[in-house]
This record gives structure tokens, sequence and C-alpha cells, in this order.
């Protein structure tokens, strides 16, 4: 019947359930886990890296028409406020992405940050791929 005297069934499923007793004192939104706090932050500094790859790959698009002239090369690739928004735009996807993390890498759902900060700068360098026609 019951393994431990003088302990009820429910008391015994509840001891399981509570084997971390430092959790109960967590909002309902937090996980303390570690690693995952390690791991979103691992991603939300590699948007850096990532945001440095697509200035490179949109300043590689822009010098390989630069000698282009409109008849030579009639795709020259977007206009200049709309190449300002996909350059530029990476490094403030970047640092947002790091300040958000700052407040979200202890939440459930805040490894959530740093991958739509990795999924904006793909979709920068897909739409400047098509753009460019690189």
């Amino acid at each position: 019947m019951n393994s431990q005297p003088g302990k009820t069934p429910t008391s015994l499923q509840q001891s399981k359930t509570d084997q971390r007793p430092e959790d109960r004192d967590l909002p309902d939104d937090t996980d303390g886990s570690p690693r995952r706090a390690w791991v979103t932050w691992v991603l939300a500094l590699l948007t850096v890296p990532a945001a440095a790859a697509v200035m490179i790959i949109g300043i590689g698009a822009a010098m390989s028409v630069a000698a282009c002239s409109r008849p030579q090369c009639p795709d020259l690739g977007p206009s200049g406020l709309l190449y300002g928004v996909l350059l530029y735009g990476a490094p403030v996807v970047a640092v947002l992405t790091i300040a958000l993390t700052f407040m979200m890498a202890t939440r459930r759902w805040g490894v959530a940050v740093p991958l739509g900060g990795l999924a904006l700068l793909l979709a920068d360098v897909a739409v400047m791929a098509l753009l460019f026609r690189i």
C-alpha cells in the first residue's frame, strides 16, 4: 500500500512535485533555470556578429553595383532610403535585442526575444538579396 508510514498519497504526491522549494517564491512567468538564461544570453549576443554580417553583405551588395550606370545595370538595387533602413537597421535590431534580453532573459519565453532578433536579421539579408538580386 503506502511505502512510507504516516504519509497519505496526497502528501506523497505533493512532496514529489515540490522538489525545488526556491521556485515557489518566483512569479509564475519566470523559470529559475540558469541554463535557460545562458542560452538566451548567448543567442542575444550572437545578434551582434549577425548584424555585422548583415552590414558587410549590404555594403558588398552596394559596391557590386557601384561602377554600373542605369543602361549597363538596369537593376541597381533599392532606393537610398530603403537601403539605409536595411543597412543601419541591423545594428538597431541587435541593440534592441540585447536591451530587451535584460528584462526577459529569466522569463519562460524570454528566448523568443533573441530568436526574433535573429529572424529579423535573416529577413534583412533575404530582402537585400532580393533587391540586389544577389
